[in-house]
């Protein structure tokens, strides 16, 4: 069944157009008019990779759906609805076509207005179905947030990958006296790409399995099954073994992160596939999973681990979500999965290895995400770019020749960036390669160091992700950029060319009790240039850092320069050094002037 579902999906080699989705849904085949599906109230607790697709798809099939969310996400269902970018067809629910949009933020929170009391009221239905399209490790929390939405005839259905935690998702419903908790799993890769917007590039169509825990489906389970059929762009398999079915997508899932998430991006399920050695390390860690799940009484027929490997293979620069957290620093599912399985080895006495070397390879980045752990930081190795301020410090003095456009750059109203690859810094010690015809300037500046990644911070929250410093030198070529700068050109070449950057040695934050106290001092062949303080910075430490995280996302290693109140011209042969006066002289950076080995043509 499996392997012609594949052949189905994958005879088709370019995405429907928008608007054009497939009918290849038994209840429409059987030519099932509107009036035939049933109308359900759902509660879809999160709009992203899964909560945002089916949500979007119940609501594009006409079933009345209302989301939980919060921040930014709940600001675009409000302003533009729910869109998908799918290859099974792109689709926008608007606002109006949606039902309430309720803010997760103020749950638990006393309204303080009558009208909010009485939004608030509103806003509290008994749902028919609630699906929670959080993380497996929020799943918790989540649902119990739910509880108010909950009445006796409400379904509870658990789309998070992993086994561990429907006992808890049960225990907590039968504790409410109220409901009925499915089982339930999906396939889909798909992503956030902004909030409110989901982007579905793999598994066509998507599908959610579910099922009773125990004996027939009841009533409302078998609607459920009806409206998931007449859904465009997803399916819904009702399966009386639910249970075995959603371990063996949890197997396949669980051993998909790991060898994709210790070897890296580069390592898609496709290549997973075509690596002999990777598919040799894969078979071993399903074979692990599978007889744990038979040791549960479960089902696992061999015939589904080919089907699998088939399915790796036409996945084409496919992975898993939880690879791609755990690559970006971002909290995962790996506890819920590698971890998970190592647990339930031990209790039932199956060895796991494979999956248990997995998973102790990923836990101190897992830790890292999560701040359970404080290991020190190497920028040049774990950072992916340096962001510097133009022109941040208050005691910076531009020359009489500078342009009116440049001199405009001491008021602006919010930091001014450039941006130079990593590839651009060297270790402390090193060479800076001057280019033939370039003059050099020196500033020492403090470099802000990130401990995670980081989106959109609030200023009040920025310091929480700043893991420590290293002191910088920012060379310059000024008779590149600063030419450059008079037609509006940017500074990449004048700042970000190979070892322009010279790093000092990471300073844990604890080490630095004020850093906007500091004095630093520049040397130039051993005789002080300059004596600037990080005291008068136009921006602070923590607005540059949500300033930034505002432009891009910033990642573990990411340095953020603050500014220099001076700068001075360099020659060949000269030997800079940057400190924090005070400090230790193992935090010292330094640098020699040579000239370039390779002529250059900038």
């Amino acid at each position: 069944r499996l392997r012609g579902r594949l052949a189905q999906v994958f005879a088709e080699e370019a995405p429907f157009p928008p608007g054009v989705f497939r009918a290849a849904r038994p209840l429409r085949q059987m030519g099932a008019k509107a009036e035939d599906v049933p109308a359900l109230r759902w509660l879809v607790f999160g709009c992203g990779g899964v909560g945002g697709y089916f949500g979007a798809r119940l609501a594009q099939q006409g079933q009345n759906v209302s989301f939980m969310a919060r921040n930014q996400a709940l600001a675009a269902l409000k302003k533009f609805g729910v869109r998908i970018k799918s290859i099974c067809g792109d689709v926008t629910v608007p606002p109006e076509k949606l039902g309430s949009l309720i803010d997760t933020g103020c749950l638990g929170q006393a309204a303080s207005e009558p009208e909010e009391k009485r939004r608030r009221t509103e806003e509290v239905f008994e749902a028919d179905v609630i699906m929670l399209g959080c993380k497996a490790w929020e799943a918790e929390r989540c649902l119990r947030m739910c509880e108010p939405w909950c009445g006796p005839g409400t379904l509870v259905l658990p789309l998070q990958n992993g086994v561990e935690g429907f006992d808890k998702i049960r225990s907590i419903v039968t504790s409410w006296g109220k409901g009925r908790a499915l089982a339930g799993c999906c396939n889909i890769v798909s992503a956030i790409q902004e909030p409110g917007m989901i982007r579905h590039w793999a598994a066509n169509p998507p599908y959610v399995t579910f099922g009773e825990f125990e004996g027939e489906p009841v009533a409302k389970t078998l609607q459920v099954k009806a409206i998931f059929e007449a859904c465009p762009g997803m399916a819904g398999h009702l399966e009386p073994g639910a249970m075995s079915k959603i371990w063996e997508k949890f197997a396949f899932i669980c051993s998909t992160t790991g060898v994709q998430a210790t070897s890296g991006p580069m390592v898609t399920q496709d290549v997973v596939a075509k690596t002999p050695e990777i598919l040799q390390m894969w078979r071993s860690a399903m074979q692990e999973i599978i007889a744990l799940a038979r040791s549960y009484g479960m089902t696992y027929e061999d015939a589904w681990l080919e089907n699998r490997v088939e399915m790796l293979r036409q996945a084409v620069g496919a992975t898993t979500s939880c690879s791609r957290d755990i690559w970006a620093g971002r909290p995962s599912e790996l506890d819920d999965l590698l971890g998970s399985v190592v647990r339930m080895g031990k209790e039932k006495g199956v060895p796991t290895p494979v999956i248990g070397t997995l998973y102790t390879a990923l836990l101190s980045r897992e830790r890292l995400a999560r701040s359970e752990a404080d290991l020190p930081i190497y920028p040049l190795m774990e950072g992916q770019k340096v962001m510097g301020t133009i022109c941040n410090h208050q005691g910076q003095m531009l020359p009489a020749a500078f342009t009116k456009e440049q001199k405009r750059a001491e008021d602006y109203k919010k930091p001014e960036w450039y941006m130079c690859p990593m590839s651009s810094c060297i270790l402390t010690g090193g060479q800076v390669e001057v280019p033939e015809g370039v003059q050099m300037a020196w500033e020492v500046e403090l470099g802000v160091v990130i401990s995670k990644a980081c989106h959109q911070v609030p200023v009040d929250k920025a310091m929480d992700y700043v893991g420590g410093y290293v002191v910088v030198l920012d060379m310059t070529g000024k008779t590149l950029g600063f030419e450059s700068m008079k037609y509006g050109f940017s500074w990449t070449r004048n700042k970000c060319q190979a070892s322009f950057k010279p790093v000092g040695r990471f300073i844990k934050a604890s080490e630095i009790k004020d850093p906007h106290a500091l004095t630093m001092v520049c040397k130039v062949n051993g005789e002080v240039v300059t004596r600037d303080t990080t005291s008068i910075l136009k921006f602070t430490i923590p607005e540059q850092v949500a300033d930034a995280s505002a432009l891009t996302p910033l990642q573990r290693g990411d340095i953020l320069l603050t500014g220099a109140g001076s700068l001075g011209e360099l020659q060949i042969g000269d030997k800079v050094e940057g400190f924090i006066e005070g400090l230790e002289p193992q935090f010292t950076v330094s640098a020699e002037m040579t000239a370039a080995k390779h002529p250059s043509s900038l």
